[in-house]
């Protein structure tokens, strides 16, 4: 990676993972297991159709320490907060709907998740959730809508090596046009950390395009 980066990120003690869908073959959770403190519990928050189960039996099986499910569609919101912020890993593995991923992202789990990031964790966003760690998102109505905003003036598209891959890339590009574009194959992760510190992990395909240049770089 070059010195100067086109975008920035939540400023924490922790660690950010942006990887592409979960690959059962992919080194990128025995990665991130290898930065947790080990005394750290794993904290899962799975919109998987098991719940996280098969989820928690890869972690365990890479050796993660004790870890639980925090269910962030019917939990109270003082369990969420405290399961979170308390976690040294938390993994969000989510389905296929960014939009209801969204919403069941509140206040309070986004202040776990900061929280926990401050205190030196790490959080591995896979997949859609990966999309929504960005400054922008897109709905499945074609508008442009507001990510969480942990990586600004970013549209971050998983499974994707190509700016010229997704349409939805052009839609940001019309309503930010200096908004950086960041493709993340499945395999492979780019991971932020603190004091600017970023690294890409796994098969390492990870593009960085600017809005207004349609030349892709890799990474």
């Amino acid at each position: 990676m070059e010195n100067r980066i086109p975008f920035s990120w939540l400023e924490s003690n922790g660690w950010l993972v942006l990887s592409g869908s979960a690959d059962a073959l992919s080194e990128i959770r025995a990665q991130a297991l290898s930065r947790v403190n080990a005394d750290g519990a794993v904290a899962y928050v799975s919109l998987a159709d098991d719940m996280g189960d098969s989820l928690m039996d890869d972690m365990s099986d890479l050796g993660a320490p004790t870890g639980y499910i925090v269910d962030i569609e019917n939990d109270d919101n003082n369990s969420i907060y405290e399961r979170l912020q308390g976690a040294g890993m938390i993994v969000i593995e989510p389905d296929d709907d960014i939009e209801r991923l969204n919403k069941l992202m509140s206040q309070t789990v986004i202040r776990g998740i900061k929280d926990a990031l401050e205190a030196g964790a790490l959080v591995l966003f896979e997949g859609v959730a990966a999309s929504l760690a960005g400054e922008h998102i897109v709905r499945q109505s074609g508008v442009v809508a507001k990510g969480l905003k942990f990586v600004t003036n970013t549209y971050i598209s998983p499974d994707t090596s190509s700016i010229l891959e997704t349409s939805n890339a052009e839609k940001v590009f019309i309503a930010y046009p200096e908004t950086v574009f960041i493709g993340v194959q499945r395999g492979s992760a780019l991971v932020l950390g603190p004091q600017g510190h970023i690294e890409t992990w796994g098969d390492k395909k990870v593009t960085i395009s600017l809005g207004s240049d349609s030349t892709d770089k890799n990474e």
